[in-house]
């Protein structure tokens, strides 16, 4: 087999083999999924496509490119939307008795794809590197910028253990919602979780990134796939005070995208008890972890940090910024073409 890496983006025929190659790698996610991208891209209107690294016939490596096309500029801009926690390289597993080996491997594949990168007509390039890729020499080596990123990561397969971590505080929490009656639940009332997960943005002063209905879109697609499932907590009177929108993929991750609460009820214990119990129930599934999709400090943050997951790094890489980016944020915002 030739060792020569070449490149390309693959068709549409070739997107189920793309998602069993994502399936099958421990840097794979939801986020490079071709069914989670047309989902998305169905919403904002945007596209994707897939640029793909083989050696000789083997794919090897690829990224899923979210793609801006504005009628203000004549080449596209390739960034994470919101919804995409992760824009990542994937990589095949390549098994080796040497790390250098496999480090060396990695590097020369990062290289191609950068160099590939570099030629197309991007006025901006912008992606969230995976944890689990933590070598960004490549990057750097060519002068791109990289700014790391947080988010809390906690495994689910011992769910016992889960237990012992989450600080004494909280698990008293939990206990206070089993004693008030709470239920948790996994059900399709999607109503309920929009009213608590709108009014939680706004009484923090932030503004969605969609509008209601194509929220409801974006998570009756995701639901035909598979790929989500909406987490409750209820009182006795079946009221929803508490919900997650969760996203779940083929490796057995889990990603708590959405969430809302009626801050009526925190003295119930029904943040902490709606954390434990989606914890639970995504284990018994066999899930592997949930990625909580962030660790900004703040109330939040310290909400996180105490349910006892890892701190993990992920890597913010951008290409040098185009001028032309720069008018075509300014008329982005003053014409709300986007």
């Amino acid at each position: 087999m030739s060792r020569k890496f070449t490149t390309k983006f693959l068709t549409e025929t070739e997107y189920e083999k793309w998602s069993k190659f994502v399936s099958e790698s421990p840097t794979g996610t939801i986020y490079s999924l071709p069914e989670y991208l047309k989902i998305l891209c169905e919403i904002t209107g945007d596209q994707f496509r897939i640029l793909a690294v083989f050696q000789g016939s083997e794919l090897v490596a690829g990224i899923a490119l979210y793609e801006v096309w504005s009628k203000f500029l004549p080449v596209g801009i390739s960034f994470p939307h919101r919804l995409l926690t992760y824009h990542s390289v994937v990589f095949k597993e390549y098994s080796t008795n040497y790390i250098s080996k496999k480090r060396a491997r990695y590097a020369a594949i990062l290289e191609v794809l950068i160099n590939k990168l570099l030629d197309i007509n991007y006025v901006y390039l912008k992606f969230n590197i995976y944890y689990l890729i933590n070598d960004m020499r490549s990057f750097l080596n060519v002068g791109w910028k990289v700014i790391p990123s947080y988010s809390y990561l906690v495994d689910i397969q011992d769910i016992e253990n889960v237990w012992h971590n989450i600080e004494q505080n909280l698990r008293r929490l939990v206990n206070r919602g089993i004693k008030n009656g709470l239920n948790f639940c996994v059900d399709d009332d999607f109503d309920s979780f929009f009213k608590l997960y709108s009014n939680t943005y706004q009484r923090k002063g932030i503004s969605l990134y969609f509008s209601e209905n194509q929220y409801k879109k974006y998570y009756e697609f995701l639901r035909e796939k598979n790929l989500c499932q909406l987490h409750q907590v209820r009182l006795n009177n079946n009221q929803s005070v508490g919900a997650f929108l969760i996203l779940t993929d083929y490796n057995y991750n889990t990603y708590t995208v959405c969430a809302g609460s009626d801050n009526q009820y925190f003295n119930l214990g029904s943040s902490a008890f709606l954390r434990w119990k989606s914890f639970e129930y995504l284990s018994t599934l066999g899930y592997k972890n949930n990625d909580l999709t962030g660790a900004s400090l703040g109330n939040v943050n310290n909400f996180k940090n105490q349910l006892g997951g890892n701190l993990i790094t992920n890597w913010s890489v951008e290409k040098p910024t185009h001028f032309s980016y720069l008018l075509y944020r300014k008329l982005r915002d003053f014409t709300k073409f986007k």
